[in-house]
């Protein structure tokens, strides 16, 4: 399953890889456009139920396109090409097998997308089932 169009495609999609992963999740920030379709929403997920705690959270931000602050293109990949920030995760210290198990299920549900996290690297699906495979 590649490139999704709409936001509205992509959270049913999200929804479902949470439970396959049993995550716990909450949708929350929904904005929407004068003919009702999503342009933003924001998902917190855990490994344990949410009301349990605060600190077992990470919240992912997922965008619609198009909006050009969202898009970013990388001098040191090929300063041509440009990206589209679709889902923005922040705060995940101390979270990160969280992250973890996330980005590995979306990775292998999308496989051509790209996870950036350092200034200088993305990580495919191939760098992360290494690393599983390295622990």
């Amino acid at each position: 399953m590649e490139k999704l169009q709409k936001i509205n495609e992509l959270i049913p999609r999200l929804e479902k890889l949470f439970e396959k992963e049993d995550l716990f999740y909450s949708r929350e920030l929904n904005k929407v456009d004068e003919t009702g379709n999503v342009k933003y929403c924001e998902f917190c997920i855990s490994d344990i139920p949410l009301e349990e705690s605060y600190e077992r959270q990470i919240c992912l931000g997922v965008a619609d396109e198009p909006y050009p602050f969202k898009l970013i293109n990388f001098d040191w990949e090929d300063p041509e090409k440009e990206y589209f920030k679709t889902i923005v995760i922040n705060d995940f210290k101390e979270n990160e097998d969280i992250l973890f198990t996330f980005l590995l299920a979306f990775l292998e549900e999308y496989m051509t997308a790209k996870v950036w996290i350092e200034d200088d690297w993305f990580y495919t699906l191939e760098d992360l089932k290494n690393t599983r495979d390295h622990y």
